[in-house]
């Protein structure tokens, strides 16, 4: 293969893929927690074959006051720590609720991972005017009983990250290091909002629309002048 339309077909490959980034970014908009994935700006490694990598942005996107109680939102380098099928994974978004036995799971239904194993509310709110509190460094109290605190994972090396399904995070090695309580604070009955600048995302959709566009019209070219390059080559 001629090496220039090699080198174009990368380029219109990763443009599809950063296509794929930017869409998912906007349809995740209005997702609670979510991480936008970053567009690669270098489209392919000079290396053969060498993966490309995934790169989020983690910055914190705006708070959103609910009033709700069971709503919770972290600034700070730090994220729930939740049970999947696939093991122990990430997420800031701080929907949770309560079973009918009183365990406190995700929006999704997944068991919140806290300090003390699980916490339960079941036998805490059946007494009279009692309500659940959750402090700045995460500690859990119905009325001014402590009954566990919040397990927060910290995020040093996005190297090892890996996303998951519903703006979810995992570390491949499924080793996590806990975030100290000065790391952060927990906003009860406020929500963390997506982190995506619609503006941005927009502007980098059209951006790679017109790369793309461009490498079709050198594709153009080359198959053009490599059919030239043929007829002379019959003469």
């Amino acid at each position: 293969m001629d090496r220039g339309l090699y080198e174009v077909s990368r380029s219109m490959h990763a443009n599809l893929k950063n296509m794929e980034i930017v869409s998912n970014n906007l349809a995740n908009i209005n997702t609670v927690g979510y991480k936008s994935e970053v567009p690669f700006s270098e489209y392919l490694s000079r290396m053969e074959n060498k993966p490309m990598k995934q790169l989020s942005n983690l910055e914190e996107g705006s708070l959103l006051q609910t009033n709700n109680k069971l709503d919770f939102a972290i600034t700070g380098n730090a994220y729930f720590m939740i049970k999947t099928e696939k093991g122990i994974e990430l997420t800031r978004d701080g929907r949770f609720s309560l079973t009918s036995d009183g365990k406190l799971v995700t929006n999704d239904g997944y068991d919140v991972i806290t300090k003390g194993g699980g916490v339960n509310f079941l036998e805490a709110l059946t007494q009279k005017d009692k309500e659940i509190v959750v402090t700045e460094n995460g500690e859990i109290k119905v009325g001014e009983e402590i009954l566990d605190q919040f397990s927060f994972a910290k995020i040093e090396d996005q190297q090892l990250l890996r996303r998951s399904e519903n703006g979810r995070f995992f570390f491949a090695n499924q080793t996590y290091e806990l975030a100290n309580d000065d790391e952060y604070k927990v906003k009860q009955g406020y929500l963390e909002e997506s982190n995506t600048n619609p503006f941005l995302e927009i502007q980098e959709m059209i951006s790679i629309h017109r790369d793309f566009e461009s490498a079709q019209r050198a594709i153009n070219s080359i198959d053009f002048m490599l059919g030239k390059a043929k007829d002379i080559g019959t003469v």
